[in-house]
């Protein structure tokens, strides 16, 4: 009942009082939603919730991680997931995918730890917060306030962490969610800004004006690897436009190259023809900034009239005419190089030459008319033609993708105003023809705006010097499936483009470059330690603590006693110390003093007055720097203030009544700092104050969080700064937020200027953030917080800038580089591949051993799946009806693991069937016949052993070293279709035809050796499942053991239980079997009815004098004799005829099967003895008791009695080849 009303006030509100029938009501209906909740679960899904809460209580996880600590590193990254959408099936079939392998090493005896990471920056969250704003602009977001926005970003990231962390729980994925990586964290982005600056240092990290893909709507430049996922077959207008030659096609000199060529003038070359060059393009909107032409000079070309119109274009192309015109010239593209053109649209006036054919390699045949428009600030290609032929860049196009004034189109989004260009050119007579052009287009990866190709000034990383270097470490990576390799992503690697790495954004990692505005220096800081080296406050700060005061001696806390003086002693070991300190700043002269307003602190400034010769004018007080409020406990003992609190970790977040907690205490003393800075430059200010508000401003002005502040405490044994004590405060200025902690995002970090070694001026930090992907790229390192993690010396972090560390060295600390990664096949362009480019920048070699990249999950028909087209399907649904183990074995066995799965319900449905259910079926088996130790099996001496049970003992070895193979080769399908070919077999063929042996054994000596053979192998192969599905593995198990299945060693095989020729010859009696059965169905003959003889043609089978599997086929086709005949026209001859005797006993076997089908349905086990009443007519009445003792003893019957028909109450009729039968049963 307590449970169940936290949980009512967990989700209502109610008043202070309640009506007891109200409460009662609730109640009910809260538990009847719980009832209801359970019932819509099926069973199995209850099963696995019941292995979860399992796992918990028994920490299972941790104990595996335990248990093999001393074990071989397996070293896998988990590609971090942002919390502020909710996962997808993709996210669950990933996790399932990495689960099953992780799980194998581990019962292998590798060591593998499994840290969860979040992605918690980038433009997926700034999106989502502008919609919960309902602002849509880089403008409404600063107006806003970038520090709240932020703030927002921040919270937002969390909006579905439970969700995610109860989905990771619910499908088994066995992950560290309590100690992740998060991207956001100062010691996250620290390692980020190292990495940086190594690859500052190797000149590779450069600032340019380059064509690039601009996201309008966000306002920021992507990268390719972003571009690559936001493709889209589209439907755009192109258009045929025609560019007027300046010298027309008759010119003076055009004449003469003719004549000399012995050209043949007719009679329309008389007259004056007008002469273009005929483009295509599909952007009108950039033909304003055209400013040449490219041509290739290699290609052949065509002038081709029509009327008094003369149009140039590739010979090969001349098919986008249409009918005629007639060529009246063919030249090389050599020849047209130079030749000057009219400007298209004379709005933008060019500084330098423009309007002329220049050579292009990149122009081809393949499309449009083998001449392409320049438009430098449009296009990648263009732009390296400006560069060359030192052209002119025409820039028409605000950042907001508007044409700006100079454009009659102004105000208007490019795109969109493509029509009106069009009609333009058509109303001119410069539009040859417009057509639909089908193509690919990229589009945001986030927020879906059509991209632009837009020149501007941004940061690249040089990857393009690394292409060598990249595709060599791509090569010592192994790709699953391996067609990536040199596919998808190695072809991606041969196109490597520069990285696009800065985004004009707010939510992200900052760079960390600063610039001077002076000389144009450039600067990288490397890290939080030499950002507070070479950034330095306005002003210099020196912290005092008050002399030692009464309450020092007697020891109680004090904030506001009027009579807490300093003691005569406390002022003499004050006045004794800042001799000393004199002694060190001999030169130095306050300005004035500001201290706490509390009388200690008081009295302290003004020793400290007149030690420095300051007027007391000069001393001020500030309410920041008083002692903490400790509320109730003021004027009681420190012992009965610190035991107000459970830890010392306690006192930053829980404050007293009426005080203030730690956290409080540095906002306000983090505060007081800033009004300082932003009331003076250059003066020597002297704070006094008390112990913990000096602690506190001193460890937070130096960077430190909470744990390092209170480190940093603990490591003084003692006062963090003793009474009358004196120093400066040394850090440099760091970016704190309003709560007075240290963060590195903006705006904090834009207000922190360093000083230029080169012309002493002030450096500005370059306002861009950096690409998203980075974060996540860099994780192999950021998750340790590399280097600095890894170098213990504090002093050394604050002194060194790392610039001699030798981290190659250093990197071996670190678990690098991951023996396996797996996510989806979108990540080959996005996280795989700036891993790969950021361990390739650092030099260190490939960053992962192995990746497995899954295909994308469609819907049954093989289209996308989305919720707006309601194909979408809920993972939680599906694990609700049929279990995660059901949907783990569909993702496993449906195919490879890199193609496209078309999710089908059904498919799971029957997964469950032959998996989870074939597991409980055989458990259930094992159950009511078996005899089962609860030690590990022992196989008997190999003289109990049948034929059967040393196949189905080579059978589970073979599987064994297949599962190996392909579980360490990271190919789960074979892997899993093993163990569903095993189970079969298992299940359907030595179950089967062992049944009579565990009902029937010959003795107790069999029946023990039997279960040992059934409980050795069903042991292993529930070993070989675990990995594959965790949960109905672990819920069988605990069956028989008490512990997890998880703990186990994975099998391993046994070469001296390989008999690969009983495995061909079992192969064989089994064809010969199903041949058999054939022919008794075309017979129309039950497989029950025993028949008199089967033969065989062919003798040389390997069969024929081993009676052992003659008896198997005996006793699967139930017939008398087996014999081998060469005379045979058919493989297998089966006699049909059936004797009385036959069918006496077909009689007998029916009545049998019937009566252990009413002992299971009554849910009785092989020790439970029944009573059989029954009523039979005609002949079958005297079969029956005839052959009553035969029936009793194989259904476990004390007694069997014919009775009137009358008599049975609850009877079954079974229909004997049209003779009634009345069977019924009691225990």
């Amino acid at each position: 009942m307590i449970i169940v009303y936290h949980e009512i006030n967990k989700t209502q509100e109610y008043n202070a009082f309640f009506d007891c029938g109200a409460i009662f009501h609730v109640i009910c209906v809260y538990m009847d939603n719980i009832e209801k909740e359970i019932k819509t679960k099926s069973k199995i899904a209850l099963m696995e919730e019941a292995v979860l809460d399992w796992w918990d209580k028994n920490d299972v996880f941790q104990k595996s991680l335990d248990k093999r600590r001393k074990g071989k590193p397996f070293v896998f990254y988990e590609g971090p997931p942002t919390a502020n959408g909710m996962p997808h099936p993709g996210h669950v079939m990933g996790r399932c995918f990495k689960d099953i392998f992780l799980r194998y090493k581990s019962m292998r005896g590798y060591f593998v730890e499994r840290h969860a990471g979040w992605d918690t920056h980038g433009l997926p969250v700034e999106i989502e917060v502008e919609k919960q704003l309902g602002i849509k602009s880089k403008p409404e977001i600063e107006k806003f306030g970038v520090a709240e926005f932020n703030r927002l970003c921040k919270q937002s990231v969390w909006k579905y962490k439970d969700e995610w962390e109860k989905l990771t729980k619910r499908i088994g994925f066995w992950l560290d969610m309590e100690h992740p990586y998060i991207t956001y964290e100062n010691k996250y982005i620290e390692t980020l800004w190292w990495v940086i600056g190594q690859i500052f240092k190797k000149g590779l990290l450069v600032q340019d004006y380059k064509v690039m893909h601009y996201c309008v709507r966000c306002g920021t430049g992507l990268s390719s690897h972003e571009i690559a996922q936001g493709y889209k077959v589209v439907q755009d207008k192109s258009v045929y436009v025609k560019f007027r030659l300046k010298s027309e096609a008759n010119s003076e000199k055009k004449i003469l190259k003719k004549m000399r060529s012995g050209f043949k003038f007719d009679e329309p070359d008389i007259h004056e023809a007008k002469e273009y060059f005929l483009v295509w393009t599909t952007t009108p909107w950039t033909l304003p900034a055209n400013v040449a032409l490219a041509v290739n000079p290699k290609l052949i070309y065509a002038r081709a009239r029509k009327d008094k119109e003369v149009l140039i274009l590739a010979k090969d192309l001349l098919k986008a005419l249409g009918d005629g015109w007639e060529v009246i010239e063919e030249f090389s593209g050599k020849e047209l190089l130079g030749e000057e053109y009219h400007q298209l649209f004379e709005f933008l006036k060019p500084e330098k030459k423009a309007f002329f054919v220049a050579a292009g390699d990149f122009v081809s045949a393949q499309d449009g008319t083998g001449i392409v428009h320049i438009a430098p600030a449009y296009g990648e290609d263009d732009m390296q033609i400006a560069r060359e032929y030192d052209l002119p860049v025409l820039h028409p196009v605000m950042e907001n993708g508007q044409f700006e004034a100079a454009i009659p189109w102004q105000g208007k989004f490019v795109k969109n105003a493509d029509p009106e260009i069009t009609e333009d050119l058509r109303n001119r007579g410069l539009l040859f023809k417009e057509e639909i052009y089908e193509h690919e287009y990229p589009f945001c990866w986030r927020c879906g705006t059509p991209i632009l190709y837009y020149a501007r000034k941004s940061w690249f990383i040089k990857m393009s010097k690394l292409k060598q270097k990249i595709i060599a470490n791509n090569k010592q990576i192994n790709w699953v499936p391996a067609h990536l390799k040199e596919g998808r992503f190695g072809e991606w690697l041969l196109e490597l483009k520069d990285w696009a790495f800065s985004r004009d954004r707010y939510w992200g990692t900052p760079l960390p470059i600063w610039q001077c505005g002076k000389c144009g220096d450039t600067q990288a800081v490397s890290g939080i330690a030499e950002l507070s080296r070479l950034s330095r406050f306005k002003n210099r700060y020196f912290i005092m603590r008050h002399g030692r005061a009464v309450s020092n001696e007697r020891g109680f806390v004090d904030l506001s006693h009027s009579d807490n003086h300093v003691t005569e002693s406390g002022a003499k070991d004050a006045v004794k110390l800042l001799k000393n300190f004199k002694k060190k700043f001999s030169d130095l002269k306050f300005d004035f003093i500001i201290s706490s307003p509390v009388l200690r602190a008081r009295e302290t400034a003004d020793i400290a007055s007149d030690f420095f010769g300051i007027a007391k004018s000069g001393i001020f007080t500030d309410p920041a720097l008083s002692e903490i409020n400790v509320g109730i406990f003021d004027g009681k003992s420190i012992e009965e203030y610190h035991r107000y609190f459970a830890s010392p970790e306690e006192k930053f977040f829980k404050a007293p009544p009426d005080g203030e907690n730690l956290n409080d205490v540095k906002k306000r003393v983090t505060e007081f700092i800033k009004k300082e800075e932003s009331k003076y430059t250059g003066k020597n200010i002297l704070i006094v104050s008390h112990e913990y508000s000096l602690w506190i401003l001193e460890t937070a002005l130096d960077g430190l969080d909470n744990s390092e502040i209170l480190e940093r405490k603990l490591g003084k044994k003692g006062d963090y700064i003793s009474t009358g004590e004196i120093r400066e405060i040394m850090s440099g200025e760091l970016p704190l937020n309003a709560e007075g902690e240290l963060d590195l995002h903006k705006p904090y970090i834009d207000n922190i200027k360093i000083g230029c070694k080169k012309c002493g001026a002030e450096m500005d930090r370059a306002p861009e953030v950096t690409d998203v992907w980075f974060d996540s790229g860099a994780m192999p390192l950021a998750q340790t917080g590399f280097p600095f993690a890894q170098i213990s010396n504090l002093k050394s972090q604050i002194s060194n800038t790392y610039s001699n560390v030798d981290y190659k060295k250093l990197i071996k600390q670190i678990p690098f580089p991951a023996d396996f990664i797996c996510e989806g096949v979108d990540q080959t362009r996005g996280w795989f591949y700036t891993m790969l480019a950021v361990s390739t920048l650092l030099e260190t070699g490939a960053p992962y051993k192995n990746v497995v990249s899954t295909g994308h999950i469609l819907d049954k028909l093989g289209k996308k799946m989305s919720k707006s087209k309601k194909n979408y399907v809920d993972p939680t649904e599906i694990a609700d009806k049929y279990g995660i183990d059901a949907l783990r074995w569909y993702f496993f066995t449906v195919n490879s693991v890199g193609e496209p799965k078309r999710f089908d319900e059904k498919d799971v449905s029957d997964s469950q069937r032959k998996s989870v259910m074939l597991l409980l079926n055989i458990y259930n088996f094992f159950e009511s016949y078996a005899s089962f130790s609860k030690k590990e099996a022992v196989l008997p001496q190999q003289q109990s052993l049948t034929l059967l049970d040393e196949w189905i003992l080579s059978r589970l070895h073979e599987t064994i070293a297949v599962m190996n193979i392909a579980l360490d080769e990271y190919d789960a399908m074979t892997a899993s279709r093993s163990l569903a070919s095993f189970l079969d077999d298992f299940s359907t063929w030595y179950l089967r035809r062992s049944r009579s042996r565990f009902q029937h054994p010959k003795n107790k000596a069999d029946l023990n050796a039997a279960s040992a053979v059934f409980q050795y192998v069903f042991e292993n192969a529930l070993k070989l499942a675990a990995p594959i599905m965790p949960f109905v593995t672990e819920h069988i198990w605990l069956k028989f053991h008490n512990q997890s299945i998880h703990l186990e060693n994975y099998p391993q095989s046994g070469k001296k239980y390989i008999d690969k020729k009983l495995g061909y010859d079992m192969i064989k009696v089994r064809e010969i079997a199903a041949i058999a059965l054939k022919k008794r169905a075309e017979a129309g003959v039950k497989v029950r009815q025993p028949l008199s003889e089967l033969r065989i043609r062919n003798d040389e089978s390997g069969i024929k004098n081993k009676e052992d599997l003659l008896n198997i086929i005996k006793e699967e086709v139930n017939v008398k004799k087996v014999c081998f005949d060469k005379k045979l026209e058919d493989d297998v001859w089966l006699d049909a005829n059936i004797t009385p005797e036959l069918k006496e006993e077909g009689i007998i076997r029916d009545v049998v099967r019937n009566i252990q089908q009413l002992r299971k349905e009554a849910g009785l086990t092989s020790k439970d003895v029944i009573l059989i009443k029954y009523f039979a007519e005609a002949e079958a009445g005297k079969t029956l008791a005839k052959f009553q003792k035969q029936i009793s003893k194989q259904t476990l019957a004390k007694e069997m009695i014919a009775v009137k028909r009358d008599d049975l109450t609850k009877s079954k009729e079974i229909d004997l080849e049209g003779i009634k039968v009345w069977i019924q049963i009691n225990s």
